[in-house]
């Protein structure tokens, strides 16, 4: 069980008011074609409105319940075909594809407790890109 397993269930209605970062992320998927890597996916907050843009997504998360939410918001907003939703550690994700925009939103690369560890998280993301 992960740290993020324990608060799956009300991640989204804690974060519900963070939604400025959004756009900023849709817009850029777009312009990308797709399909975009985000790592830390978790429930879904960015990767749902993505998909409801029409880009696909592959979202990686080390919380298997954080998935579960992910899933369960992209089947009631009808894109869950869209989002291939895998568990994994953003510093050596399970992503051989290559794409044309990799994204960690919302801080999520700062949880990492050493620059060593940040620093495999971007090469990570890099390795991704196409």
């Amino acid at each position: 069980m992960t740290l993020y397993d324990r608060i799956a269930a009300f991640y989204d209605p804690w974060s519900r008011s963070v939604t400025e970062d959004v756009g900023f992320y849709v817009e850029h998927a777009l312009a990308s074609g797709g399909p975009v890597v985000e790592l830390a996916v978790g429930t879904g907050r960015i990767a749902v409105p993505i998909a409801q843009a029409g880009v696909d997504v592959i979202g990686v998360d080390s919380s298997p319940e954080m998935l579960a939410v992910a899933r369960a918001s992209a089947e009631a907003a009808g894109v869950a075909e869209r989002l291939d939703l895998r568990v994994g550690d953003l510093r050596e994700p399970p992503v051989s594809e290559r794409v044309p925009l990799a994204i960690c939103p919302f801080r999520s690369r700062l949880h990492r407790e050493t620059d060593a560890e940040k620093l495999r998280a971007l090469r990570a993301a890099s390795a991704a890109l196409e």
